[in-house]
């Protein structure tokens, strides 16, 4: 019995000493870092939207693109990369001013969804990088563009009257990659196209088929139906353009040209006239 006396009594030894070291290794921890006013300052942010197009479509509202409530909003430190703070653009009342260590940043702004093409959505973004210094104030300005240009193509009314048939095609951008995007005779809605930064040349192509009553016979009494007009035009981001789709009528004078000339489009400022007897190829301005 005396044994087991020492064996309880050596136990509870052990444990108590157990329990000084691990209070004696917490009590040995380095302590927190302690961040003095002198090394930080207070970071402030304006958030701008603009999509310039200023139009609704059947697909979307553009007016959504341009509300920053609407915004996820990032707060990255560059030195690590670590996001500080993410939030909607409608949280950011809740969220600053922030205070920050002395040091650089970046701020990040972005809605919708980039694509190559698309009629349900586009990409507006936007970013800058900040320093922070010690027991300053610093307001940050953050302006989110579109990363998309956005085309459009008008059918004039007289179109129906010549031709059983008529589309564009468009394409040429680096998103494209070759492929294209397109308008049927009865179509006016928009696409939304991304676009390098220095903006990019498009390709468009108008396709038609004119009626019987209106297609060119040539010399030999061949009858020709089919015609095709192309051109090209350059677009930025932020910006819209709208091609016009329209017949020709021939004066008296161009019945002298040459008959050799099979088709006909010239463009001026978006606007495509079509004509199948003759044919010359102009770049949209």
């Amino acid at each position: 019995m005396k044994t087991n006396k020492t064996i309880l009594y050596m136990m509870l030894g052990a444990a108590a000493l157990c329990t000084s070291c691990v209070s004696e290794d917490r009590d040995l921890g380095l302590p927190d870092k302690q961040v003095t006013s002198d090394q930080t300052g207070t970071f402030r942010l304006k958030l701008n939207a603009d999509a310039g197009f200023e139009a609704q479509t059947r697909a979307l509202s553009e007016a959504n693109y341009r509300n920053t409530a609407n915004y996820t909003v990032q707060l990255i430190n560059t030195s690590n990369s670590n996001v500080l703070m993410e939030c909607r653009g409608s949280e950011l009342s809740s969220n600053l001013p922030k205070e920050l260590e002395i040091g650089s940043y970046e701020i990040k702004a972005f809605y919708g969804t980039e694509h190559a093409a698309s009629r349900n959505d586009f990409r507006v973004e936007g970013s800058t990088t900040f320093t922070i210094r010690a027991n300053d104030e610093t307001t940050v300005t953050v302006d989110c563009l579109p990363t998309c240009g956005k085309v459009s193509v008008n059918f004039s009314a007289d179109m129906a009257t010549y031709y059983d048939d008529f589309n564009v095609t468009y394409g040429g951008t680096a998103a494209l990659a070759g492929s294209t995007i397109a308008w049927a005779k009865d179509d006016n809605e928009p696409w939304y196209v991304k676009l390098n930064e220095g903006g990019e040349t498009l390709t468009y192509t108008v396709n038609v088929t004119a009626k019987d009553d209106y297609a060119h016979v040539d010399a030999n009494g061949n009858k020709q139906t089919t015609g095709t007009a192309t051109g090209t035009f350059t677009l930025q981001r932020n910006r819209a353009h709208k091609l016009t789709v329209s017949h020709r009528r021939r004066t008296e004078n161009q019945h002298h040209h040459r008959r050799e000339h099979q088709r006909q489009a010239y463009h001026h400022r978006g606007s495509c006239h079509l004509d199948l007897k003759r044919h010359s190829h102009v770049n949209n301005k």
